[in-house]
């Protein structure tokens, strides 16, 4: 009687795998998160001992679903969506800065405020230097026409400084980052690793930069 149950759950199981891989895809996930480079591994010299609170990031992408992070387009034409496995784009965002910061050593607060950048908002035991921002654009996109796949990703935020002391921001900058690559294979593997490469050069670019945050700090400070 074992054995026989044991044979129907086995073809049942197969049956179930066979249609599985026959189904047409039509959602792809990958895992979005912040990859260090090489250069970033480097800690500061000096990080003034002052502390850092990274506020949640805003979506200000104009789409209508903020989960959707890219695309795959069809040779028919159709598109299929991408979407993050784990963490939602603000998330990914805010946890990539600060995990950034950290391995530069500097001094982090573990909160993670709701801040909508106006300086009449920003509430002072959020420490010296307060960080905040925009994400302006987050995508990946493949094209999948012939034997090339074609993989570009884009991001572009803006991050605005502010002196949580005295209520004030100081500083705002755009950063953007567009790697692309041709290849012959697909994988949402390599749809990841497009994202996650454009997603931490724009944070390197900044927050992996000693001269850039060094000045942004000595603000503060009144240096």
């Amino acid at each position: 009687m074992k054995r026989y149950f044991s044979l129907i759950s086995g073809t049942g199981i197969a049956a179930l795998i066979l249609l599985t891989s026959c189904a047409p895809v039509n959602l792809y996930t990958i895992d979005m998160n912040y990859t260090p480079s090489e250069t970033a591994a480097v800690r500061a010299d000096d990080t003034g001992n002052v502390q850092l609170t990274v506020a949640r990031f805003i979506d200000s992408r104009s789409i209508k679903d903020k989960m959707v992070i890219g695309r795959v387009v069809l040779p028919d034409g159709g598109t299929i969506p991408v979407l993050p496995k784990y963490l939602k784009p603000v998330d990914a965002v805010t946890a990539g800065i600060r995990e950034c910061l950290s391995a530069a050593g500097y001094s982090l607060s573990p909160e993670i405020p709701v801040w909508d950048l106006r300086s009449d908002s920003i509430e002072k035991e959020w420490g010296a230097v307060l960080i905040g921002g925009t994400i302006d654009k987050l995508e990946v996109v493949c094209h999948k026409d012939g034997i090339k796949k074609e993989y570009r990703a884009d991001v572009k935020l803006t991050i605005v400084f502010a002196d949580a002391h005295n209520a004030r921001t100081f500083r705002k900058i755009e950063i953007e980052t567009s790697p692309s690559l041709v290849h012959v294979r697909f994988s949402e593997k390599m749809l990841e690793e497009q994202i996650n490469k454009a997603l931490s050069d724009s944070i390197e670019q900044v927050f992996g930069n000693r001269e850039t945050m060094q000045k942004i700090i000595g603000e503060t400070a009144g240096k």
